[in-house]
Protein backbone atom coordinates (compact mmCIF):
# COMPACT_ATOMS: atom_id res chain seq x y z
CA UNK A 1 0.00 0.00 0.00
CA UNK A 2 2.80 2.73 0.52
CA UNK A 3 4.22 1.92 -2.01
CA UNK A 4 0.91 2.86 -4.58
CA UNK A 5 0.39 6.04 -2.29
CA UNK A 6 4.52 6.37 -3.28
CA UNK A 7 3.80 6.10 -6.70
CA UNK A 8 0.55 8.08 -6.60
CA UNK A 9 2.44 10.63 -5.12
CA UNK A 10 5.07 11.05 -7.32
CA UNK A 11 2.90 11.19 -10.53
CA UNK A 12 1.11 13.64 -9.16
CA UNK A 13 3.70 15.53 -8.40
CA UNK A 14 5.41 15.13 -11.95
CA UNK A 15 2.23 16.20 -13.90
CA UNK A 16 2.27 19.00 -11.81
CA UNK A 17 6.15 19.80 -12.32
CA UNK A 18 7.45 19.19 -8.96
CA UNK A 19 11.05 17.95 -9.14
CA UNK A 20 12.09 17.26 -5.46
CA UNK A 21 14.36 20.09 -5.19
CA UNK A 22 13.34 23.68 -4.20
CA UNK A 23 12.04 25.65 -7.18
CA UNK A 24 13.74 28.36 -8.27
CA UNK A 25 10.30 29.57 -9.78
CA UNK A 26 6.84 28.59 -9.04
CA UNK A 27 4.98 26.35 -12.31
CA UNK A 28 2.46 28.57 -13.48
CA UNK A 29 -1.22 27.38 -12.19
CA UNK A 30 -3.54 24.99 -14.42
CA UNK A 31 -5.95 27.22 -16.44
CA UNK A 32 -8.33 25.13 -14.97
CA UNK A 33 -7.76 26.58 -11.39
CA UNK A 34 -7.68 29.79 -12.71
CA UNK A 35 -11.75 29.91 -13.60
CA UNK A 36 -13.72 29.78 -11.19
CA UNK A 37 -15.89 26.71 -10.36
CA UNK A 38 -19.64 26.31 -10.93
CA UNK A 39 -20.39 27.37 -7.14
CA UNK A 40 -18.00 30.54 -7.11
CA UNK A 41 -20.11 31.57 -9.71
CA UNK A 42 -23.29 30.67 -7.97
CA UNK A 43 -22.03 32.30 -4.76
CA UNK A 44 -20.45 35.19 -6.75
CA UNK A 45 -24.65 35.69 -8.01
CA UNK A 46 -25.98 35.25 -4.79
CA UNK A 47 -23.83 37.97 -3.30
CA UNK A 48 -24.26 40.58 -6.03
CA UNK A 49 -28.02 40.50 -5.42
CA UNK A 50 -27.86 41.13 -1.66
CA UNK A 51 -26.05 44.21 -2.22
CA UNK A 52 -27.81 47.54 -0.96
CA UNK A 53 -30.38 48.16 -2.88
CA UNK A 54 -33.94 47.11 -4.64
CA UNK A 55 -34.04 43.73 -6.62
CA UNK A 56 -36.81 41.67 -8.02
CA UNK A 57 -38.09 39.72 -11.09
CA UNK A 58 -40.42 40.98 -13.68
CA UNK A 59 -43.33 38.29 -15.07
CA UNK A 60 -45.38 39.19 -17.98
CA UNK A 61 -48.66 37.42 -16.95
CA UNK A 62 -51.17 37.85 -20.05
CA UNK A 63 -50.88 39.97 -23.24
CA UNK A 64 -53.74 41.31 -25.13
CA UNK A 65 -54.10 44.14 -28.16
CA UNK A 66 -55.06 46.93 -25.52
CA UNK A 67 -54.15 45.49 -21.79
CA UNK A 68 -51.64 43.12 -19.89
CA UNK A 69 -50.56 42.79 -16.76
CA UNK A 70 -47.79 41.96 -15.26
CA UNK A 71 -46.15 40.87 -11.65
CA UNK A 72 -43.10 42.49 -10.17
CA UNK A 73 -42.00 40.56 -6.84
CA UNK A 74 -39.34 42.75 -4.97
CA UNK A 75 -37.12 42.30 -2.24
CA UNK A 76 -34.19 44.62 -0.52
CA UNK A 77 -31.07 43.35 1.20
CA UNK A 78 -33.70 42.18 4.10
CA UNK A 79 -35.18 38.75 3.16
CA UNK A 80 -38.09 39.61 5.61
CA UNK A 81 -39.00 42.79 3.26
CA UNK A 82 -40.02 40.49 0.26
CA UNK A 83 -43.28 41.67 -1.79
CA UNK A 84 -45.23 41.13 -4.83
CA UNK A 85 -46.93 43.56 -6.75
CA UNK A 86 -49.56 42.59 -9.59
CA UNK A 87 -49.40 45.87 -12.33
CA UNK A 88 -52.18 45.69 -15.22
CA UNK A 89 -51.38 47.93 -17.79
CA UNK A 90 -53.71 50.00 -20.46
CA UNK A 91 -52.57 50.44 -23.89
CA UNK A 92 -53.94 54.08 -23.59
CA UNK A 93 -52.07 56.66 -25.61
CA UNK A 94 -49.09 54.33 -26.37
CA UNK A 95 -48.45 52.73 -29.65
CA UNK A 96 -48.66 49.42 -28.83
CA UNK A 97 -48.68 47.81 -25.59
CA UNK A 98 -45.38 46.15 -25.39
CA UNK A 99 -44.44 49.76 -24.98
CA UNK A 100 -46.91 50.46 -22.10
CA UNK A 101 -45.67 47.55 -20.58
CA UNK A 102 -42.11 48.66 -20.78
CA UNK A 103 -43.07 52.24 -19.70
CA UNK A 104 -44.57 50.58 -16.67
CA UNK A 105 -41.98 48.80 -15.83
CA UNK A 106 -39.87 51.93 -16.16
CA UNK A 107 -42.07 53.55 -13.94
CA UNK A 108 -41.82 50.92 -11.09
CA UNK A 109 -37.71 51.04 -11.51
CA UNK A 110 -37.83 54.59 -10.65
CA UNK A 111 -39.13 54.15 -7.40
CA UNK A 112 -36.20 52.92 -6.18
CA UNK A 113 -33.14 53.86 -8.39
CA UNK A 114 -32.85 57.62 -10.52
CA UNK A 115 -29.18 56.72 -12.30
CA UNK A 116 -27.41 53.37 -12.84
CA UNK A 117 -28.77 49.80 -11.76
CA UNK A 118 -27.73 46.40 -12.30
CA UNK A 119 -30.23 44.05 -14.89
CA UNK A 120 -29.68 40.47 -15.41
CA UNK A 121 -30.06 40.01 -18.74
CA UNK A 122 -31.96 36.72 -19.42
CA UNK A 123 -31.34 37.53 -23.54
CA UNK A 124 -27.71 38.16 -22.96
CA UNK A 125 -26.97 35.80 -20.40
CA UNK A 126 -25.22 38.34 -17.99
CA UNK A 127 -25.64 41.13 -16.07
CA UNK A 128 -25.35 44.98 -17.55
CA UNK A 129 -25.66 48.48 -16.09
CA UNK A 130 -28.78 50.19 -17.35
CA UNK A 131 -29.50 53.80 -16.41
CA UNK A 132 -32.87 55.40 -15.00
CA UNK A 133 -32.12 58.84 -15.80
CA UNK A 134 -34.78 60.95 -17.54
CA UNK A 135 -32.21 61.75 -20.45
CA UNK A 136 -31.44 58.13 -21.01
CA UNK A 137 -34.95 56.75 -21.36
CA UNK A 138 -35.32 56.11 -25.19
CA UNK A 139 -32.34 53.54 -24.56
CA UNK A 140 -34.00 52.38 -21.59
CA UNK A 141 -36.93 51.82 -23.61
CA UNK A 142 -35.25 49.93 -26.20
CA UNK A 143 -33.03 47.88 -24.38
CA UNK A 144 -36.14 46.47 -22.02
CA UNK A 145 -38.40 45.84 -25.43
CA UNK A 146 -35.57 44.15 -26.83
CA UNK A 147 -35.26 42.15 -23.37
CA UNK A 148 -38.93 41.17 -23.05
CA UNK A 149 -40.34 41.35 -26.58
CA UNK A 150 -37.30 40.09 -28.62
CA UNK A 151 -37.76 42.52 -32.02
CA UNK A 152 -39.80 45.66 -32.99
CA UNK A 153 -43.33 46.32 -30.98
CA UNK A 154 -46.18 45.79 -32.41
CA UNK A 155 -48.32 48.73 -33.51
CA UNK A 156 -51.74 48.67 -32.52
CA UNK A 157 -53.02 51.43 -35.29
CA UNK A 158 -52.98 48.39 -37.94
CA UNK A 159 -55.27 46.48 -36.41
Amino acid sequence: MQSYVEAQRARRQAAEGFSGRAPTQFPAAPAAALEPSEDEIRLAKVKRNLTVGTSGIFQIISIESRRAAFSFRGWTNDSSNVRREYVQVEIGNNSSIEIAIVRKMIELIRRYYQGNFNWESQRLDRTVVLSARLEDNEGLEAFMLKEFFGEAPRDNRFR
